[in-house]
Parts: structure tokens; sequence; C-alpha cells
């Protein structure tokens, strides 16, 4: 079927695919480039009755495979030397997929040609054979040169990228979007693959739905698709802006977030037979869209600002392209993008995204380095080229022709059991990890349990450092908590769902965790702030079990409780939750709020003190509520149990004591602090006189590279008591005093 308009046109632009033996599109994007599913000239979609015949047809889009290896030369150069920076590249793919796929799925299906099995068959005997050779790979990778403890993460993320659902993992495990460093995900690159994966599994069947309704309404598929689009593609714009400010990192993973880059490109697809465009315009078009997807990661911070407004510049630059393809190849940008380097680049880019990344980690946790240096970085694209070329050659083009030799049944069949077989040793694998590592941290406990000032310990963890403590320290006994299985080592309170994720909308009235609920307490001590609080509970609960306390606790990552000089702001939950908070304690009147309150810094010297933590102290302390703070603890700028793994003796993990700490505690001469604060320092029990290591007692005392273990939090329980019986002498039984004046909780 003939496109309408002659052909002969010049202005009629040639807007298809270009065939190639190779899957050369970045990801899901490889979808339908085979003749009979592409724009392909012969096969342009017919415009609405009335059209007149000189309507845009499609037929040819020579700068699209350019396109693709400009933006994967993108993606891969701002993750060697972008430090977290986002191309954009990412965005341009989820626009391409789009337009691929929404055109060809509906000329299909307009056909009655669209069948499901055949349709997933084609599809995924492309993407899942290259991506789970880069799964095992990665798996080899992570037990050659990645610590014992992230091993169990790594394998769930694993299992998740096999069956396309990672972005979900991420968002769950509340991950964000990183620079590449040795704390990143090895697999974090794939979050985009799984948003397009679930994007080509639910797409085809929109578009039958689509069809058939057509059809029986008896109206154009093209019209009531082209409304589908346009409303979805509306609709998770607007969300995806909503949640970006709410909560960035999750709409960064969030399929519904991403959807309307897909969108947009699927609806340039359907209303392209209507758009025809001078001659003259196309070039200028074309060269606008390329400035705005090159210009994109050095102008913005797509790390921080997608998918939010700011990535219509990315997604704008691929749409102009597309708009302004078919123009002159001497004015436009076709002859660019039509160079060798790109074109080579494009056949690879699938197996080329896949490969950079894992690889990229990997080096640096070999290495040592945070960033990769030049020779590293041209090792890393070195080998990442050949692996894609290899893995397109021996992988990807073979499983190309078995499905074409057998059809799209059987491969889909094939690809179902290779992505079962994968997914099934990765379970296997965990489980044998998960057995490991409840092992461990039974060991771990056991520990806690047995902490006692009295006698000799072989773990007397922060006891070792109290000067009435002369039982020497027995060496050569294994380091408890396993630094394999230190990240898991957590207050129990830490996963009974009464803590405020950072990410969780705030109610009215905070949640409060009840860490010792005495019947009758002598006194009520709530404990509120972030994470740093919250790793002391394992401490103030053995001090409130000895004193016959009521302890609470209400937190939230990343907040502490403080008191803005302005109006709070709604959009942001951190202030609504400390407003709340505030406001809780002045009803409850306790006899005390526990806070931690300073902060030290992994880079800078000295620790700090914030005015708007002071400023709700005062608050509290003018309605007569008395605050106990605790300094901060040490805070390293790498992550300390694989430190220990790598280097057992311990040497090279620590930070000299005078590089976090401020000669005298910062809070004790702040000012605006209230009078009535106690502030107590228990430096001495967590770094020697010099140094800040990680292990004291022959107990590992972080589990990441800021946060305590709850089995050193434990043995510092005893140094909390004494330190509290000095400092805060009010909180301890007086028979001469009333009862207290406040509300039982």
């Amino acid at each position: 079927m003939r496109g309408h308009g002659p052909q002969s046109d010049p202005e009629v632009p040639q807007v298809t695919v270009v065939s190639s033996p190779l899957p050369r599109a970045f990801g899901p994007a490889d979808l339908d480039t085979t003749a009979d599913a592409q724009f392909a000239q012969g096969d342009a979609p017919r415009p609405p009755a009335g059209r007149t015949p000189g309507a845009r047809p499609a037929t040819h889009i020579p700068e699209l495979h350019g396109l693709r290896g400009l933006a994967l030369a993108l993606v891969v150069a701002f993750h060697l030397f972008g430090n977290g920076r986002v191309s954009g590249g990412v965005d341009v793919f989820l626009v391409l997929s789009g337009f691929l796929a929404t055109g060809s799925l509906l000329r299909r299906a307009e056909r009655r040609e669209l069948r499901l099995g055949e349709h997933y068959g084609r599809t995924f005997s492309r993407l899942v054979p290259p991506a789970l050779v880069v799964l095992v790979a990665t798996a080899a990778l992570v037990w050659w040169v990645m610590p014992r403890g992230i091993w169990v993460q790594t394998g769930r993320e694993i299992l998740a990228s096999a069956l396309y659902y990672v972005n979900w993992e991420m968002i769950a495990g509340q991950l964000a979007y990183g620079a590449a460093g040795p704390q990143t995900s090895p697999l974090q690159h794939f979050w985009s693959m799984s948003v397009q994966g679930q994007f080509f599994l639910a797409w085809p069947i929109v578009v039958l739905i689509v069809v058939a309704l057509a059809r029986l309404a008896r109206i154009s598929p093209r019209a009531l698709l082209i409304v589908v689009v346009g409303g979805t593609t509306t609709a998770s714009f607007v969300f995806a802006q909503e949640l970006h400010v709410v909560d960035q990192p999750v709409a960064y993973f969030h399929s519904w977030a991403r959807f309307w880059e897909l969108g947009v490109g699927g609806f340039l697809a359907l209303v392209l037979p209507w758009l025809r465009l001078p001659g003259f315009l196309r070039p200028p078009l074309g060269w606008a869209g390329l400035g705005l997807v090159v210009s994109s990661g050095f102008v913005l911070d797509g790390g921080a600002l997608f998918p939010g407004e700011w990535a219509l510049w990315p997604v704008a630059g691929a749409l102009l392209v597309l708009l302004g393809s078919g123009g002159s190849a001497v004015w436009g940008p076709r002859g660019l993008l039509q160079v060798a380097p790109l074109r080579f680049v494009a056949d690879i880019s699938y197996a080329l995204y896949l490969w950079h990344w894992p690889l990229l980690i990997a080096y640096l946790h070999y290495t040592g380095l945070e960033r990769p240096d030049w020779f590293g970085a041209a090792v890393i694209m070195t080998a990442s080229v050949m692996l894609s070329w290899l893995t397109t050659k021996l992988v990807a083009n073979p499983a190309q022709r078995f499905r074409e030799r057998f059809g799209g049944v059987p491969a889909l069949v094939a690809a179902v059991l290779c992505v079962s077989l994968v997914a099934g040793g990765t379970v296997a694998a965990l489980r044998e990890l998960e057995r490991q590592d409840a092992e461990l941290l039974a060991r771990a406990e056991a520990v806690a349990d047995a902490v006692d000032e009295s006698g000799p310990s072989e773990y007397p963890g922060a006891l070792a450092l109290s000067p009435a403590y002369q039982d020497p320290v027995p060496d050569g006994v294994q380091v408890q908590p396993a630094p394999a299985v230190a990240a898991q080592d957590r207050p129990d309170v830490d996963g009974d769902g009464c803590i405020e994720g950072s990410r969780t909308p705030v109610s009215d009235t905070p949640l409060t965790c009840v860490l010792n609920d005495e019947p009758d307490p002598e006194q009520v001590v709530v404990m509120v702030g972030d994470s740093h609080t919250i790793q002391w509970s394992p401490a103030m609960t053995e001090v409130g079990e000895e004193e016959n306390w009521r302890v609470l606790l209400m937190a939230r990552r990343g907040c502490r409780l403080a008191a803005s000089v302005e109006p709070p702001n709604p959009d942001n939950m951190c202030w609504t939750w400390r407003v709340n908070t505030l406001e809780l304690l002045e009803r409850m009147r306790p006899d005390a709020v526990l806070v931690v309150g300073s902060r030290t810094s992994p880079t800078e010297p000295g620790d700090t003190v914030s005015p708007a933590e002071v400023r709700a102290w005062k608050r509290l302390g003018s309605a007569g509520i008395r605050v106990v703070t605790l300094r901060d603890n040490p805070r390293f700028g790498f992550d300390v149990p694989a430190c220990m793994e790598e280097q057992p003796d311990g040497f090279g993990c620590a930070r000299a004591r005078a590089d976090v700490f401020s000669p005298v505690n910062p809070v004790e001469n702040a000012k605006g602090v209230p009078q009535s604060a106690a502030h107590i320092d228990l430096t001495r029990f967590i770094c020697r006189e010099q140094l800040c290591e990680g292990v004291v007692g022959n107990v590992l005392i972080y589990r990441d590279d800021n946060h305590m273990t709850a089995t050193y939090a434990t043995t510092l329980a005893r140094p909390l008591h004494q330190a509290l019986r000095a400092k805060a002498k009010w909180l301890f039984v007086d028979p001469m005093r009333g009862p207290s004046v406040r509300m039982r909780f």
C-alpha cells in the first residue's frame, strides 16, 4: 500500500527505520527493526478519510540508527567521566522505543497480524540472551572482586533484572541513582531495561484492546489509540512531576513516572502521517534536536532533575531529530549521524549498554579507586566494546537466526527457559547465602547477649575502652558481627514498621515505636531523630529496662528534629514531620527527649551543630521538656565492613580522631541551647586516643560507612547509663519528688 502524496515530492520526508542484520538498538529499542515491523516504504499508514493527498508518508529515517549510537556513546562517556551526571541518552532511548513499538504494533494489529506469542518471541529473543550473559558474568565479577557483604543484595538484583522488575527492587531497597563508585550497585543501569521490558509486555495487549474496541465502535483504530496514548502520556507526565517534587529518587526509577517518555515517542509515531514540514525547516529542526541531545548532560544534572519537567530537554531533542529527518543530507545532521563510528556503536549498543557498567564497578572494586582515571576508563571502554561485539556476534545474532528458522513461539519458549534457568540458579544461591548469613547473625546476637563488664569476655566491645575494664582483650578471635553480615546487624526496631522511611508519606500523628513498655514507668524518655538516633536504641532499651523507664522512639530516616524560622514547605515531608513531632512532644510532655546533637562529616574536619535543631530544643525547653543530646559518631568516606573484608587487620580502615571531631563538643558552646539540656559525649567509647577504628574489643563498630552495628551499640549500654546518671540526674528516681506532670503515653 503506497503512502499518500507524490513520492517524488522533494518536501515529503523519508521516515522509515533502516533494516539491519544486527540487533543494534539500545535494549528494547531493538524491537521490530525487521522489514514487516518498521516504517517501511510501501507500508505507510493511510491518513484518515478526507485528508488531502499531500499528507506526509512514513518511509525512512536514516538518522535514527546514528542517533542511537550517539545517545549510547553519551551514556557511556558520562558514566565514566560524569561523576553522577546523567547524559539524557537513556531518555532518548525511551522515546525511540515508544516510537518504534507503537507504530509497528498498530500496523500489525490493523492487519490482524499481531499474535502475542510470535510478537513476544521476536522481542525477547533479542533482549534476553545478551542480558542473561551479562547477568551471569556480573555474578562472577561480584564473587571475584566484590565484598561478601553485597552478595545477597546483588543476587536479589540479578533475579529482579532477569525478571524485569529491578527498578521496583531499587525502590523497595530505597536506593537512589548515584555516580559510579565502589558502593554503587553493579546492576543499577538495568532499571531502564526493566521499565522498557514492562512496557513491551503490556503495550501489545493495550494496542490489541484499543484496536478491538475501535472495530466494535466502527471508528479509526489509529484515532482511538491517539486518544489513549495522549491521555496516558499526559497523566504519566503529571504524575512524574508530582512524584518528582515529593520523592525524586522514587520517581527516577518509577515505571509510571517514566511512561510519558515512551508515550511521547508513540504519540509521534501515530500522528506522523498528518505531519508535513517544509523541506527547508527540517535541517534546522534536526540540528536543534541534536544540540539538545548532546548538551543535556552538560547543562542539566539529570540524576537530580529527571524525570521531572527538565527531562523534556533530551526528550524534545529526540523528537526534533525524528521530525527533522528526511531533510537535506547536505544541510541536515544526517551525514554526521551516518558516520561509521556511530553506526558501529549503534550496532552493538544494546550489549555495550549492558556490559560497560558492571565492568566499571568491578574495576573500581579491584583497584580501590573512587573514580576511574583515564587509563582505567580506556581499559573499561576497550573491554566493553570487545565484549559487546562478541556478545552481538556470538549470542544476539545466533538467537535471531534461531527465531528466524523456528519462529517466534519457539524462540519465546527458549527465552523463558533460559530466564528460568538463571532465575532458579539465583534463587538457590540466595537461599544458601541467606542461610549462611543467618548463622553469622546468630553468632553476633549471642555476643550482644553476653556483654558483661564484670568478667572477662572475648567480645567486650566498647567496654574494652573503659578505664574500669582490666581484662586483656584476647587476640585471634573472629570479629563479630562478621563483616559479611554487618549491614544486616540492625536494631530490632528497625524492621518493625514503626519507623517512617524517607519516602513514606507523613501522617498527622508521627509513628511511635515502644522500645521498653513498663506498665508503671518511673520516667518517660522519647528518642527523636533520624537513623543516627535509631542506632542508639539497643543501648537505650537496656537502660530503660534497668531503670523501669518507658522508652519511645519517633524517627524518620533523613530527618532530625528541627524548627524553621519560616513557614514549613508543605511539599517537604521532612519539615512536615518535624512540625507534627514537635506538637506531639509538647502534648506528651515526656521527662526527656533524647536526640543526636552534633553532626560529623566524612570529609570535613570537626563536627557541627544545626541552628534549626537548636531552635527545636529551645522550644521544648520553653515547654518544660528537657533535652538530652548525644554526640554524633564518626562518618567515613568508605564502607567500613567492606574495608575490613579486604584488610582483616583493619589497617587503612580508620580515620584520625582529630579529623572527625572538634576539640570540644560543639553542642556545649552552641548559641541558644537551653540551659536545662544535658550533653553526653561517648566519643572515648567509640574512638581510641588517636584513631577512630572499625573494630574495638573484637566487635565491628560499623555496618556501613557511618552507622553503628546493633551489636556494638549494645556494648555501649553501660557507658550510656553511667553518662545519663552523671549528666541527667533528674531522670533518676527521687523519693521526695512528686509525680511527673505529663501525658501517660
